[in-house]
């Protein structure tokens, strides 16, 4: 089969597709012919960290597509599990059940285990879930990966509540757009940021209450805000911070801009702020946030679908910040359908 891999030369530069065996099922797993898989900020990480001298590891977390071969004993779980034809989207989370029972280093696909950027992958039965019907085949592809972070960043660790006021640095990522979405949906204001004005315009279009470029955040004047849901990191959380009534919260989950601070830990205790982290989400979240969507009609945005073999330039460019909303790349063989950002 043909798969997009990383191997042989460092950073973006060991991106390349390649033909490596089909994989075959094990017990409690199905295999699944890919049609759509999305980008995320996670597989741009983890080829910027590799130095090319590991072995090839095919890249992908999220997918959608029909199960073509089942393992045996799938089905021996809580509940059926799917079944031979059915078309599903993965939950990209492996081994992390319940949302309480917080792993060491949560595991993805596309990490230890084979990714989804190529037209076959083995999941874990449980991984595979009913497409919510209202999704077209990019969208459910793109959905996975961003729509369980987004919700655990809010709900889970943010506890987000009805009538409070959201920020939210950096709009246009998939998590950032979904984050938009799904705290809309639950009665929530939104204040984005972005130093695009295309970006800002369209986040105030689907709904965000103002939208602030990015370097004037620090002295923007905005109503207190309740809850900062941050994936850009250093160049924003000082002045995220700052935006915070006493007693706010905020949730970082991404370090696009650099992981290192400098914090006044007088600010937290006198301020009664309180500093969260997260990544990713469990399977229990996972289920909850397809069904938050389900209910709410909400459609994850794609910039646009690419076929694999365009997959390393499209990446290059997803990794400049050039594309709002997610990048999606359709396996050979899979007919086009429509889902893109007009």
């Amino acid at each position: 089969m043909q798969a997009l891999v990383h191997g042989g030369a460092p950073g973006l530069d060991g991106l390349h597709l390649a033909r490596v065996p089909t994989p075959e099922p094990a017990a409690g797993e199905v295999l699944l012919a890919v049609e759509y898989a999305g980008l995320n900020r996670h597989e741009l990480f983890s080829a910027e960290r590799r130095d090319g001298s590991e072995p090839d590891r095919i890249l992908g977390a999220d997918a959608v597509g029909r199960v073509v071969r089942i393992g045996s004993a799938v089905g021996g779980g809580p509940g059926p599990g799917p079944a031979l034809g059915d078309r599903v989207l993965l939950d990209p989370t492996l081994n992390w059940p319940r949302r309480a029972e917080v792993p060491e280093h949560p595991d993805l696909l596309g990490g230890r285990a084979p990714g989804t950027f190529a037209e076959f992958v083995a999941v874990p039965a449980g991984n595979a879930h009913p497409i919510p019907e209202h999704l077209t085949g990019p969208e459910a592809g793109s959905l996975g990966l961003a729509a369980v972070t987004a919700f655990r960043a809010l709900f889970t660790v943010g506890e987000l509540r009805a009538g409070e006021h959201l920020l939210t640095p950096g709009i246009g990522s998939g998590v950032g757009l979904l984050a938009l979405d799904l705290a809309l949906a639950a009665g929530a204001r939104v204040t984005v940021t972005s130093r695009s004005a295309e970006k800002r315009a369209f986040a105030l279009a689907r709904g965000a209450a103002a939208a602030v470029p990015s370097e004037e955040l620090g002295g923007a004047r905005l109503p207190p805000v309740d809850l900062v849901v941050d994936t850009v990191g250093a160049a924003s959380v000082p002045a995220a911070l700052g935006t915070l009534r006493p007693g706010g919260r905020i949730v970082t989950l991404g370090a696009t801009t650099g992981a290192e601070i400098r914090l006044s830990l007088r600010e937290l205790f006198f301020r009664q702020l309180s500093l969260r982290g997260t990544s990713v989400g469990s399977a229990e979240e996972f289920r909850d946030a397809l069904a938050f969507v389900r209910e709410h009609g909400i459609r994850p945005v794609v910039d646009a679908v690419h076929p694999l073999d365009e997959a390393p330039a499209a990446m290059r460019a997803s990794a400049d910040g050039r594309t709002l909303g997610k990048t999606v790349f359709r396996m050979p063989g899979t007919p086009e359908e429509g889902g893109e950002r007009p």
